[in-house]
């Protein structure tokens, strides 16, 4: 079940690289009721045993206050992820990521590396995670190697993408 657009489009990209993915994963059940996590996508890839853990926000709160709520949404230990994907914690090689939409032009790197060192995730714009989805899309042409149906949103940009270059 996903909340938004951006995550089922995180989900979808994942899903047809080969990935397998989970949305909205509530973690450490509370004991007066609710969970003290939850986690917006998980995809994993049986093939070399990787884990992606995306989080995304569009919301603007301040890039010290940004850093704080990313930290504590990827604060989550390795045997967690296996847990909840029923794997050896020795086993997979896990990759966390933001997505927010937009990173503070002013001193991008230097922010990009300052909220990797505080949060242990790599921090991306929605612009920048389309230009990668554009760009892996633009490779086939619908006709020749179309977005199966299943993945409605990376199918549409798949054709739009087309359409344009007509």
């Amino acid at each position: 079940m996903y909340t938004n657009f951006l995550e089922q489009l995180i989900s979808e990209y994942f899903e047809y690289n080969g990935y397998f993915t989970k949305s909205n994963i509530k973690i450490r059940k509370r004991n007066r009721g609710g969970y003290d996590r939850e986690i917006d996508i998980l995809a994993y890839c049986p093939k070399n045993d990787y884990v992606y853990h995306i989080e995304t926000s569009f919301a603007l709160v301040g890039w010290e206050r940004e850093i704080e709520i990313f930290k504590k949404k990827f604060d989550i230990k390795i045997v967690e992820y296996a847990d909840i994907l029923g794997l050896n914690p020795e086993r997979i090689k896990i990759f966390k990521r933001a997505i927010i939409l937009e990173v503070p032009k002013k001193d991008r790197k230097n922010k990009k590396i300052e909220f990797q060192s505080k949060t242990d995730a790599k921090l991306l714009s929605i612009g920048e995670f389309m230009d990668i989805v554009k760009y892996k899309l633009q490779k086939f042409k619908p006709i020749n190697k179309a977005v199966p149906q299943n993945l409605p949103l990376l199918r549409a940009i798949q054709f739009v993408l087309h359409s344009e270059s007509l």
